[in-house]
C-alpha cells in the first residue's frame, strides 16, 4: 500500500488527503493547528470542487450571497453573485486517515511554511458587526478607500464579517462611504495578520511537495484562495499517484512547481489590475510597485508540460 505523511493544517491538506485516501493510500498526518480565517466566500467554481472532493453534503445550510456591491475607484456598482459564506473552521475538514507517523512514508506533503518570498507588506484585520436594519441580507460589499480597502459579507441574519486591508480598521472606516453606514455596532478583532502574496522559495524536494500555506498564499482581494488551494491539492495528489505508478519524480515535481509559479504569476497580474484602479495614493502606488517588481523576477515557464496533462483528478502522459 502506498503511504503519505502530511505535515500541517488547512483545506489543501484535507483535500489532498481525501483524494489519496479515496485512491487506496495509507494517509497519516502530523497536525500543526493554526488560527482559522473568520470567513471565506466560495464562488461557484470552488463550490463545485468542494462537492467533487468532499461530497454533496459538504456545503449544506451555508448562507447564500446573491449580489456584490462594489465601490472602487470612486464608482459604485451592483453585480450579481452566486456565493456561499462560512467560517474556515466550519469549512475545514480533518484529513482522511489517522494521526501519527507512517512507518516508512514514500511521500510527504508539507503545509508548514518555510522560507517564503513576500510581495509587499500588506496586513489585515477583521471584525464582526451588527447590520443596520435597512441593510441587504444577501450581499457582500467591497470598497476602496485612500489607505486600503474593505470587504464585508453577511454571515447570518443581522450579522456581518468585515475585513480591512491596509491601515487599522478605524482609519479605513473613517474614509468609507459604502460600508461604514452599514454598521450598527462593531466588534473588532485585536489580531492583525499578513495579507500580501507569498511564494515558497522551495516547492519540492526528494519525495516531498510543499502544499497549501507551505507553498503560497494569496492576497484576499481576488477571492480565489480557496479555489487555488483545492486545485493545488488535486495536482499534488495526482503527482504522487503518477510517480507511484511510474517513477519520474524530477519531471513531475518540476511540473508541480511550474504550475504553482504560473498560478502565482496570474494572481499577481490580477492583483495589479485591481490595485492600479483602486486609488492613486501612497498605499495603492507602493503595492503596485511591489507587484510589478515581483512579476519581473518570477519565472514564466512550467516544466514537464510536454510530457503530462491533468485530466480530472489524474495526471496522464501525453
Amino acid at each position: 500500500m502506498r503511504e503519505v505523511l502530511l505535515h500541517g493544517d488547512g483545506l489543501a491538506l484535507a483535500a489532498a488527503s481525501s483524494l489519496l485516501h479515496r485512491a487506496g493510500w495509507q494517509v497519516s498526518w502530523q497536525s500543526n493547528p493554526r488560527p482559522k480565517l473568520p470567513f471565506v466566500l466560495l464562488n461557484a467554481a470552488s463550490q463545485r470542487l468542494i462537492r467533487d472532493i468532499f461530497g454533496g453534503a459538504a456545503l449544506a445550510a451555508l448562507p447564500s450571497i446573491t449580489r456584490r456591491i462594489v465601490r472602487w475607484g470612486g464608482e459604485t456598482r451592483e453585480l450579481p453573485h452566486a456565493g456561499l459564506v462560512a467560517p474556515e473552521e466550519v469549512l475545514f475538514r480533518a484529513p482522511a486517515g489517522a494521526p501519527g507517523t507512517a512507518s516508512t512514508p514514500a511521500y510527504e506533503l508539507r503545509t508548514i511554511p518555510a522560507a517564503m518570498r513576500s510581495v509587499g507588506r500588506l496586513t489585515a484585520s477583521s471584525a464582526t458587526f451588527r447590520l443596520r436594519a435597512n441593510a441587504a441580507t444577501d450581499a457582500c460589499w467591497v470598497e476602496a478607500v485612500p489607505h486600503g480597502w474593505l470587504f464585508a459579507v453577511m454571515v447570518e441574519p443581522g450579522q456581518a464579517a468585515l475585513l480591512g486591508v491596509g491601515e487599522e480598521l478605524a482609519v479605513l472606516l473613517s474614509e468609507s462611504a459604502l460600508i461604514a453606514p452599514l454598521i450598527d455596532a462593531l466588534q473588532p478583532s485585536a489580531q492583525r495578520f499578513a495579507a500580501h502574496p507569498r511564494l515558497a522559495e522551495t516547492l519540492y524536494g526528494p519525495g516531498w511537495l510543499a502544499c497549501g500555506g507551505g507553498a503560497l498564499a494569496f492576497d484576499p482581494i481576488c477571492g480565489e484562495g480557496v479555489g487555488h488551494a483545492l486545485r493545488e491539492a488535486i495536482l499534488a495528489s495526482a503527482i504522487l499517484r503518477a510517480d507511484a505508478a511510474q517513477p519520474d519524480w524530477p519531471q513531475l515535481a518540476e511540473l508541480y512547481a511550474g504550475r504553482l509559479r504560473a498560478g502565482f504569476r496570474r494572481h499577481l497580474e490580477q492583483c495589479l489590475t485591481l490595485y492600479s484602479t483602486g486609488g492613486d495614493g501612497p498605499f495603492w502606488r507602493d503595492h503596485c510597485a511591489a507587484l510589478v517588481a515581483a512579476l519581473r523576477e518570477i519565472p514564466t515557464g512550467t516544466g514537464g508540460e510536454q510530457r503530462y496533462r491533468l485530466v480530472n483528478f489524474d495526471l496522464v502522459p501525453r
